[in-house]
């Protein structure tokens, strides 16, 4: 489901349209949501978000921002005593943030005047996580416009707001977020590969390793540029017959190989 928040009564030169994320998201495991949300006033530019994650992107977008801006707030705070912290004022104010819950892990990077949130199930590796995220926000770096017309690197500081706890049995609870709220795992059932399909994943696996320019970090770069995890690739009997063509193309992006050729090697 990819859907986006158009900016209600915005003038005809108004923020630029949004973009489709459903490309982006397709074949990630564990992957609840993408929302890409403006650091100058939390309009949630353009979201994709799993059918069954059960997320509300629309509350979530101004927490999400919030939350990145006072990141960036400690971030300055605590860069400003470093040797350079000040000539690195840039820097600092574009932290990664990862916020670990026993559900859900959520990832926020800063690209230019937003703050791209990718959320997924904790089954997700953190390492992975963080660099599936990294991979999504330089996919979406050149689509995002270069100019809000604000110096986001110099916002203020986010004031330190408190909530006032209820005082009397009227007054309405706070208003709480889905973020972490439980939902039935979804279970993928791609068709099983047949025997020849599997043996070919492993010998595309093996040969990848025995001729990659670094083979420790062959699977990781596999698994990256195929959208897949690093658990998914250990048991190639459990991908289906998409994997397989993603796997192919990312083994000859990574040698530098064209399709004819791979088939007649591996």
């Amino acid at each position: 489901m990819s859907t986006a928040s158009p900016p209600a009564g915005a003038p005809a030169a108004g923020p630029p349209a949004p973009i489709a994320l459903d490309g982006l998201a397709w074949g990630i495991d564990f992957l609840d949501a993408i929302l890409v949300v403006s650091l100058a006033d939390a309009h949630l530019h353009a979201v994709w978000s799993h059918p069954d994650a059960g997320l509300r992107p629309e509350e979530l977008a101004g927490t999400l921002r919030d939350a990145y801006r006072v990141a960036q707030f400690a971030s300055r705070r605590l860069g400003a005593s470093s040797p350079g912290g000040h000539e690195r004022r840039g820097e600092l104010s574009s932290p990664l943030l990862t916020l670990e819950l026993p559900l859900r892990i959520a990832v926020l990077r800063h690209v230019r005047g937003y703050v791209v949130a990718c959320i997924f199930e904790a089954a997700m590796p953190l390492g992975m996580a963080r660099l599936v995220a990294s991979r999504l926000a330089n996919e979406l770096d050149p689509e995002l416009p270069r100019s809000l017309g604000l110096d986001l690197g110099h916002l203020p500081d986010p004031p330190i707001a408190h909530r006032p706890a209820p005082h009397a049995a009227t007054d309405e609870p706070p208003t709480t977020l889905s973020f972490g709220a439980p939902r039935p795992r979804r279970t993928l059932n791609p068709p099983r590969p047949s025997s020849v399909e599997l043996d070919r994943t492993r010998r595309l696996l093996a040969y990848l390793e025995a001729h990659a320019p670094e083979p420790h970090t062959a699977r990781l770069r596999l698994a990256l540029r195929a959208g897949l995890t690093l658990i998914a690739l250990d048991h190639p009997e459990a991908l289906g017959p998409e994997a397989m063509v993603l796997l192919e193309s990312a083994v000859e992006e990574i040698l530098g190989l064209d399709r004819a050729e791979l088939r007649r090697i591996a």
